[in-house]
């Protein structure tokens, strides 16, 4: 930790770690939406004759159902990321 007080370039380290973790949440959220909008069980459920009582629809139904309560606190760890950045440096300049 010491280091990166007494590093001039340590900011732009940080922002570039930011901007990776940022960049690398919003990748994820579309291939998984991708994937996931791909995931085709009516075939499967019209096979057995039920409708989305296989395993197959039920894990697709939770995977579904978790996924889309990470990606709606995703955004508020990102918020919490930059603000923490922000503090950091301007807690740096006031020293």
């Amino acid at each position: 930790m010491r280091s990166l007080l007494h590093d001039k370039h340590a900011d732009i380290k940080m922002v570039g770690a930011v901007v990776g973790i940022l960049v690398t949440l919003i990748v994820a959220v579309l291939v998984f939406y991708n994937i996931a909008g791909s995931i085709d069980t009516t075939t499967i459920d019209a096979s057995i004759g039920a409708t989305n009582t296989t395993p197959a629809a039920n894990a697709t139904d939770a995977t579904l159902s978790q996924a889309s309560t990470f990606f709606s606190i995703a955004p508020i760890i990102a918020i919490v990321v930059v603000a923490v950045v922000i503090l950091g440096y301007v807690s740096r300049i006031g020293q």
